[in-house]
């Protein structure tokens, strides 16, 4: 029972109890009542965050509670065939921002922001930016009928960053010097002809990992660090993105060539 034009809300997986679902939250209640105008009787769609999707009739809808019934469960659409990680400099709050969007559009399944040794000082994370950037992505994954919540995680500086990155296979940095061309490079990594097509069944990377550096720059000691951890400098051309443009580009072109 697929619904046309639906609400889409992700919830937490516990407000979902067998047939039942109630939720405690006061944002919601107050943007599902007050905003949408919907009513008992009206129909809403309910993600889990984890891959289920639940068609829901409201029966009460109050100031600070929603309570639905479930009418039916079934697996929830709009995820890509692979698992990307974007590892991200943080940046300028609206322009780290529009990447966490733009990102989550694309497909991101995972952020980490990084901090590099040419972040600006102001470009900082705290709880309250946490909690903002996870509205972020919430409402995102929302718009774009994602099937699954991004998650964010907590800032880290750029060597533990390409700790985590490197067990990604493969693990990629963007470089604006010279580098072999990230279209090159994913298809060296598959073995595969330069020109030729990805085979439908061929087997997909089950993860990547993408760095993207910040406004100033990866320096020429980071890029020593990430490829000692092994990860691959990769180019997007001959013209210089900004900071917030590479790792959206460069998300897009690898979901193009495995979708």
């Amino acid at each position: 029972m697929s619904i046309s034009n639906t609400y889409r809300f992700f919830v937490p997986a516990d407000a979902i109890d067998a047939d039942q679902v109630v939720l405690n939250d006061s944002a919601l209640a107050h943007q599902i009542g007050r905003v949408l105008r919907l009513r008992p009787g009206d129909r809403v769609l309910l993600l889990d965050g984890q891959g289920s999707a639940y068609t829901v009739m409201l029966t009460a809808v109050g100031r600070e509670q929603i309570t639905g019934q479930i009418e039916q469960q079934e697996t929830a659409g709009g995820e890509p065939a692979i698992s990307l990680t974007l590892y991200v400099a943080l940046l300028r709050a609206e322009r780290f921002e529009w990447v966490l969007q733009k990102g989550t559009e694309l497909g991101v399944g995972m952020f980490v922001p990084v901090t590099c040794a040419n972040s600006l000082p102001a470009d900082r994370a705290d709880a309250r930016k946490l909690a903002r950037w996870r509205r972020i992505l919430r409402e995102a994954a929302e718009q774009s009928c994602r099937g699954r919540l991004p998650t964010i995680a907590e800032p880290q500086p750029f060597a533990a960053a390409c700790t985590q990155a490197a067990t990604a296979d493969p693990a990629l940095l963007l470089w604006e010097g010279s580098a072999p061309h990230l279209r090159e490079t994913l298809r060296t990594q598959l073995a595969l002809p330069p020109d030729s097509p990805v085979p439908a069944d061929h087997r997909q990377p089950p993860t990547i990992s993408l760095l993207s550096g910040p406004e100033g720059g990866i320096t020429p000691a980071e890029l020593t660090t990430a490829t000692e951890h092994g990860i691959i400098p990769v180019s997007l051309g001959p013209r210089i993105l900004r900071a917030e443009t590479a790792p959206i580009a460069a998300t897009a072109a690898i979901f193009y060539e495995f979708e």
